[in-house]
C-alpha cells in the first residue's frame, strides 16, 4: 500500500479531519470552502484583506464547532504572505491545505486598459499565487506532506470575456506557476494542483448586467452556471489522501462549457 494511503474506506481516503486549511479570500468561493472543510472536522484559517467579510465567515464555521481563525493578509505583498504563515505556524503547528482563491477581476477594453488595474491584477492574482504557494510549499515540504490548490478559471485557456484581459492573462501564469511547483515539490510529499471554474455564482458577478449570467448559462450544456458548493467535491479530492499521485493537473469544473461547440444543422 502506499505510504500515503493507510486505509481503503472512503471515509478516511477523502478526509480532512485536523487538517490545518488555509483559506485564502473570505468572500464567495472561500466562503463556502470554509464552511464545508469546517463541517467536515478541518481546522480553517482563513487570510483575507476584508476583516468584515473574515469575521462573518469565521461565525459561520464556529457554528460548526471548528477549530479556525483569522488572519488579515494582502497576498500580494511578500513580506505579508511570509509573515503571516510564519503566524499560522507558530499558532497551529503546521499547514496541511492550501486553498488559494484570493482573486480580483476588473472589467474594461483590451486595447485601452486601465494601467493601474492591469498591474494590481497582476500582482494580487499571479504574484500573489507565487508567494503564497512558495510561503505554504516550503511548511508543507518540511513536514512530509501538503495540498496546495490554486483556482484559476477557464478563462486561463480561453478568450471567454472580451473585457476581462487582465484577469484571463493572470489565471494564465497561475495555471503556469502551479505546474513548476507542482515540479519542484513532486519529491517531499506535497502536491500542487489547479481547478478551472466556469461562472460561479458570486459577489465578484455584480459588476456584471442584470442578465449577464443568464446569457452564460445558454452556453453550458448543463443549462446553468455554478454554485461554489459544486466545487467542495473536487476540492475535497484533491485535498486529501485519494489525490496522493495527482499532482501540476488542471481540472475544469465546467458544466461542459469546455467540450461544447455544438451547433444545429439541417440534412441535405
Amino acid at each position: 500500500m502506499s505510504d500515503h494511503i493507510t486505509s481503503l474506506k472512503i471515509s478516511e481516503l477523502f478526509s480532512v479531519k485536523d487538517k490545518v486549511t488555509l483559506i485564502t479570500g473570505a468572500g464567495g468561493l472561500g466562503n463556502v470552502l470554509a464552511r464545508g472543510f469546517a463541517a467536515n472536522d478541518a481546522k480553517v484559517i482563513i487570510a483575507s484583506r476584508s476583516l468584515e467579510k473574515m469575521n462573518e465567515t469565521i461565525a459561520i464555521c464556529r457554528e460548526e464547532n471548528a477549530d479556525c481563525k483569522s488572519y488579515v493578509m494582502d497576498v500580494s505583498d511578500k513580506q505579508q504572505v511570509e509573515d503571516t504563515v510564519s503566524d499560522i505556524v507558530n499558532d497551529f503547528g503546521k499547514i496541511d491545505i492550501l486553498l488559494h482563491t484570493s482573486a480580483i477581476a476588473p472589467l474594461g477594453p483590451s486595447l485601452d486598459f486601465n494601467e493601474k488595474d492591469l498591474r494590481r491584477t497582476m500582482d494580487i492574482n499571479f504574484i500573489g499565487t507565487v508567494f503564497i504557494n512558495a510561503a505554504c510549499g516550503r511548511v508543507m515540504a518540511k513536514n512530509g506532506w501538503g495540498r496546495i490548490i490554486n483556482i484559476s478559471s477557464i478563462d486561463a485557456y480561453t478568450v471567454n470575456c472580451v473585457d476581462d484581459l487582465p484577469y484571463s492573462a493572470s489565471k494564465s501564469a497561475m495555471a503556469a506557476s502551479t505546474r513548476h511547483f507542482a515540479v519542484d515539490l513532486a519529491k517531499t510529499g506535497v502536491t500542487v494542483n489547479n481547478i478551472a471554474p466556469v461562472w460561479i455564482w458570486t459577489p465578484m458577478m455584480n459588476a456584471r448586467p442584470a442578465d449577464y449570467m443568464v446569457q452564460a448559462a445558454n452556453t453550458i450544456p448543463m443549462g446553468r452556471v455554478s454554485w461554489g458548493e459544486d466545487y467542495l467535491g473536487i476540492c475535497f479530492y484533491l485535498a486529501s489522501n485519494a489525490s496522493t499521485y495527482v499532482t501540476g493537473q488542471t481540472f475544469l469544473v465546467d458544466g461542459g462549457w469546455s467540450v461544447y461547440r455544438a451547433f444545429t444543422y439541417k440534412e441535405d
